[in-house]
């Protein structure tokens, strides 16, 4: 995957997050806003070359894991607690 690839796949996944999020009525931008903020600075650093391609996908690849890690412990934290409830 390329670097424009990988940071357009970010940026759809964040879009996503939080469509799917609102879809089901949950605020999803407290687990994801963190995440948000370091893709906005990865892609700035990669702008201003201060990281080369591949340690921007390499970072990005990181980045998208932990963005669908933490849609995915929200939903389970929220389906867990509507069962409890």
């Amino acid at each position: 995957m390329n670097t424009g690839d990988i940071a357009a796949e970010l940026d759809r996944a964040f879009a996503s997050a939080r469509v799917n999020a609102l879809m089901a009525g949950v605020a999803m931008d407290d687990p994801i806003e963190p995440l948000r903020i370091i893709h906005k600075a990865l892609k700035a650093k990669h702008a201003a070359g201060e990281l080369t391609d591949k340690q921007f996908r390499d970072k990005a690849r990181e980045l998208l894991e932990l963005l669908g890690n933490a849609v995915v412990s929200h939903y389970i934290q929220r389906n867990i607690s509507k069962h409890n409830d």
